[in-house]
């Protein structure tokens, strides 16, 4: 991998049931790895993957998940994460940092998460048209560039409620839209695009400060640090971003390429807001032994703990039943179970 390039990459560790696990529809062979932004699916069989930060993901039959920079987007099917992997699906941001956890991507937009040991935080994200992988960036890049706002005494960036994110991204897609077609980099007011001065329709008490570009770049390259270096080293950026001490949040389009050819842009907008400073929502804790489903929005639509029964039927299912590779956190899992669940029939450890 390219120094530099921040990219999520998952190595095949196990296929099961056949050979039907591909990587960007090409059937996928063992100790092979795909890179973000590709995409793995299954028909019928199932496998393991390895992460480059140790932790693992067994995969259902009939899945489908696509690889990025700080998670991997689940849209379809049923996965088991095994260590500090982060998850997401287009409603949801799963943060694990060591722990046992399913996600399953319903037919109807819902999300079901199951906490088999530790913690996992969820986090619905901002807006409805941003999928969870872009969110999160999003998330993760205002988090880093308040670490520098602070640090010059200026008030952080808070989170743009839905209706000031809708009329960004409206604006940030046509201006990406117009990159791709003309081809370089330039602000809004060109190749028919409106200055977002004029063209973003913000709510009362809003105004736009500022627009700053991630230009049209190798997929891969932009991470939330690399950005805020970059805006760092150019006094206009500096002044806009970082030393403004009127701009009260940044909203942003981070559009990540649609193909291995496809180039990945950032349209981000410094915002002044009059209201009251909006208060970041919590993340909502999952606890080991529970299951929360979630509507296609992010809201919870049930909580149900886990009892012995549950616990047999999942480790006697395909996440579990016939694979040889070993679970990084296998230990923690069965030693919880041991603890706090009893009447659990806990299978041999792969191998034995």
């Amino acid at each position: 991998m390219p120094p530099g390039k921040a990219s999520e990459a998952a190595t095949v560790l196990e296929i099961l049931d056949g050979n039907q696990l591909y990587i960007d529809a090409r059937q996928a062979k063992v100790n092979q790895t795909a890179l973000s932004p590709q995409q793995i699916t299954t028909q019928n069989s199932r496998g393991q993957l390895q992460f480059q930060s140790g932790a693992a993901a067994r995969i259902n039959r009939f899945t489908q998940l696509r690889l990025g920079k700080s998670c991997f987007l689940l849209s379809k099917g049923e996965v088991l994460v095994s260590g500090k992997q982060s998850g997401c699906t287009k409603s949801l941001r799963l943060s694990s940092r060591g722990t046992n956890y399913i996600i399953i991507a319903n037919d109807d937009g819902s999300t079901d998460v199951l906490v088999l040991e530790g913690t996992v935080l969820a986090d619905p994200f901002e807006s409805s048209s941003q999928p969870g992988e872009q969110s999160q960036l999003l998330s993760k890049l205002r988090d880093t560039l308040n670490n520098q706002r602070q640090q010059l005494g200026n008030p952080g960036f808070q989170p743009v409620p839905p209706a000031v994110q809708e009329e960004i991204e409206a604006y940030g897609r046509s201006l990406v839209n117009a990159m791709r077609e003309f081809g370089g980099c330039f602000h809004g007011g060109s190749a028919g695009v409106g200055s977002p001065f004029t063209a973003v329709k913000l709510p009362s008490g809003w105004s736009v400060l500022g627009e700053v570009l991630g230009c049209p770049a190798e997929g891969g390259l932009y991470t939330p640090e690399s950005l805020a270096k970059l805006w760092w080293g150019s006094a206009i950026h500096q002044r806009i971003v970082f030393k403004s001490e009127k701009a009260t949040s940044i909203g942003c389009v981070w559009s990540q390429p649609r193909s291995k050819n496809d180039t990945e842009i950032i349209v981000c907008l410094t915002l002044k807001s009059d209201q009251k400073t909006p208060i970041i929502p919590s993340p909502i804790v999952i606890k080991a032994g529970y299951r929360f489903r979630f509507s296609a929005d992010g809201k919870v639509l049930s909580t149900v703990k886990l009892g012995p029964d549950d616990y047999n039927a999942i480790l006697k299912g395909p996440l579990f039943a016939g694979f040889v590779s070993n679970l990084p956190e296998r230990d923690a899992l069965y030693r919880w179970i041991t603890e706090n669940v009893k009447g659990v029939v806990l299978p041999p450890a792969p191998g034995s």
